[in-house]
């Protein structure tokens, strides 16, 4: 029987594959992966506090969020009205090319566990956050 691994490195290493595999599909839908983090962002949330919202997946401050927009917006794929951003149509097709690619990774990624057991493991981990962001 194959040695039981640690969740730490558990984690860290699905983090590591999520990172590499998401970045190679991304990369193909010729974007990069904070620019498709940006929009599907503001595809599903138009009015999202991306700062806020992208934390989570990389280290963001004003600064960077505005590097990104501006190269989307450079590109032609958003457009800023004030604080205020909106994915144009190439943008959108953009992102649908993406979201295509990251479906199929995020199946490919639960192949072989039922829905149970997925909401079982999100669970689990939405809880060991949650105990560990307390602990702060």
């Amino acid at each position: 029987m194959a040695e039981r691994r640690l969740i730490g490195y558990q984690v860290k290493r699905l983090d590591q594959l999520i990172e590499e595999t998401f970045g190679r599909a991304i990369d193909t839908a010729g974007m990069s992966r904070r620019e498709w983090q940006t929009l599907n962002t503001l595809v599903g949330d138009p009015g999202a506090d991306l700062a806020a919202a992208l934390r989570p997946f990389w280290e963001t401050t004003d600064a960077s969020v505005a590097t990104i927009t501006d190269a989307l917006i450079a590109r032609g794929w958003l457009t800023r009205d004030g604080d205020r951003y909106a994915v144009t149509a190439e943008g959108r097709a953009a992102h649908e090319t993406a979201r295509e690619a990251v479906a199929d990774i995020r199946r490919r990624m639960a192949r072989g566990i039922s829905e149970s057991e997925f909401a079982v493991l999100t669970g689990a981990l939405d809880t060991m956050i949650t105990n560990l962001e307390s602990a702060r």
